[in-house]
């Protein structure tokens, strides 16, 4: 098929003045037309319609054929069926005869290639369709009014996702056959609907809708590459998903490296577009053309960062000891505390990212504990050592001689459970067992002492000064130097080098000596780990 695209572009506007060619996000909206219209592989030319010689200059300048309207067609009362019509006659002394007309309007810059691509698909894939119009779902719980009195629109009130479909016309495509225009309208008795996300539906009519489609056009890309799975656990993921709520400005994508399906479910879960690459995943980044990529997969290459810079990126990495690092505009090492600082490599925990709930919370200075009476077990996302069960099982005759309520809080990737849950029967301890949940600092905070792994749990129990015991999972954790007495944290090392015995007596010394507790709760009342989510986040937006 040859197909046409007509942009229809008269001079006078009353909303907007001069609305066709007013500045939007740097370029004149009628730009963002032409372009998403010759970048459409399924086009073969691009016209406008005018009446205005300003709008026929620049419509020629960014790479459309112009034809002029007669004055009749460019008033206020002139509707498009007719103009649309004139155009393709027109356009046809010119250039011969076309298959599909297509109408893409200027006050729709943010529709794009993709959109135009689909639309010609329709007709391709079926003879019959004669007319395809753009469409938003649009349900909504509405009202009519009869005879002065509002009625309802609808059968019972239910959340708007359960309503049936409503599609609104969104003014940005309607596509015809030749055959169908000949008859003075574009609309044939065979309709299809090309439904388009709502980011994409704006449709310039007030200097309202001006704003708001301008911001949406100077959102820049960020993507984030997440790693997840058990070995590795899913801090991660909840770092990424935690900057990813802050940084609003940004069109977001997740892209999670090959075997990170655990990653990629949990951001899933908080509706985030996530992709899972099953080749090279450098490829799949440059593919999104991201202007900052945030790295969340622990060591990087230097091919690979130096990769992603040579395609213009700006690149952020976080807990990374590899030779990316050197290459990266930002390294955020938050967990190594005594890790290189300057250049582009900020170490400690002033760069740490606290979640929301860590943030906003009563005054810690409330809760003085006179003893030691609940004890809180968590172990990360994940729990590869299964210390969940070690622990439980090493400290019950201890707790249960001091009347200590036990309660354990397990990650969504813990693979134990069927085990955990035999054991809690078992022992003489009253245990509580929580299974994932969205809000542990409730459990953080209800507790007097913590035993838990070596990495992002530290930070935030420190947060709430919870005096915690800590077990390193794997050999990383041990370059996790924030955990130490200096910080108010009894760091017991790597859980295949401590024996249960470890483990009991530290619990011991802070339940039966009262001033230790109370200098280890001090030195992490100390602590100011609150505004490091800000700093980070205002670093990366600075980079643009």
């Amino acid at each position: 098929m040859r197909v046409v695209v007509v942009i229809p572009a008269r001079g006078g506007s009353k909303g907007i003045p001069r609305k066709n060619l007013r500045p939007l996000a740097g370029k004149p909206m009628i730009y963002y037309a032409i372009q998403a219209a010759k970048s459409a592989k399924a086009v073969n030319d691009v016209y406008v319609s005018t009446d205005d010689e300003e709008i026929a200059l620049f419509a020629e300048r960014f790479g459309a054929k112009v034809v002029m309207r007669p004055a009749e067609l460019a008033v206020d009362a002139a509707t498009l069926d007719p103009t649309i019509k004139d155009a393709m006659e027109r356009i046809e002394c010119i250039d011969g005869i076309y298959d599909l007309i297509v109408t893409v309007q200027p006050t729709s810059p943010l529709i794009n290639p993709l959109d135009i691509n689909n639309c010609v698909e329709k007709f391709s894939s079926n003879d019959e369709v004669e007319t395809v119009i753009s469409v938003v779902d649009d349900r909504h719980l509405c009202w009519s009014v009869d005879n002065g009195t509002p009625i309802p629109v609808y059968q019972e009130r239910v959340n708007r996702q359960k309503l049936p479909a409503n599609y609104r016309e969104t003014g940005a495509i309607i596509a015809c056959r030749r055959n169908v225009l000949r008859n003075g309208s574009r609309i044939g008795r065979n309709v299809e609907l090309l439904e388009i996300p709502h980011l994409r539906s704006f449709d310039i009519d007030t200097y309202a809708d001006f704003y708001l489609c301008e911001s949406m056009l100077l959102r820049r890309r960020l993507v984030f590459v997440v790693i997840g799975y058990p070995e590795v656990g899913l801090g991660h993921a909840y770092r990424a998903l935690m900057l990813a709520n802050q940084l609003v400005k940004f069109d977001i994508t997740f892209v999670c490296l090959p075997g990170s399906e655990l990653a990629a479910k949990q951001i899933s879960s908080n509706n985030y577009r996530v992709v899972v690459s099953e080749g090279d995943v450098l490829d799949t980044v440059v593919s999104l053309e991201p202007d900052i990529v945030i790295n969340d997969i622990l060591d990087t290459s230097l091919e690979y960062v130096s990769s992603l810079k040579s395609y213009g990126a700006k690149v952020v990495n976080f807990e990374d000891l590899g030779a990316g690092a050197a290459a990266a505009d930002i390294v955020f090492n938050a967990l190594y505390e005594d890790g290189p600082v300057g250049g582009n490599v900020y170490s400690g925990k002033n760069y740490f990212c606290l979640r929301d709930e860590f943030i906003y919370v009563d005054d810690l200075y409330g809760k003085q504990a006179n003893k030691i009476s609940e004890i809180l077990l968590t172990f990360g996302g994940v729990d590869e050592g299964d210390l969940t069960c070690r622990v439980l099982y090493a400290i019950d005759d201890f707790c249960f001689s001091r009347g200590i309520e036990l309660s354990v809080v397990l990650g969504p990737g813990y693979g134990h459970l069927d085990k955990v849950k035999s054991l809690i029967k078992e022992v003489r301890s009253k245990v509580e067992l929580i299974e994932s949940t969205t809000k542990i600092s409730k459990y953080m905070m209800r507790a007097d002492l913590a035993i838990t792994s070596g990495g992002r749990t530290v930070f935030e129990l420190a947060a709430l000064h919870v005096p915690m015991v800590v077990i390193c999972q794997n050999q990383r954790e041990l370059t996790h130097t924030f955990a130490s007495e200096e910080n108010g944290i009894v760091n017991l090392g790597y859980r295949e080098q401590i024996a249960d015995e470890d483990i009991v007596e530290a619990v011991q010394r802070y339940c039966v000596d009262a001033d230790f507790y109370g200098k280890m709760k001090l030195r992490l009342s100390d602590l100011d780990l609150r505004s490091g989510k800000a700093r980070v986040c205002g670093m990366i937006e600075n980079l643009l």
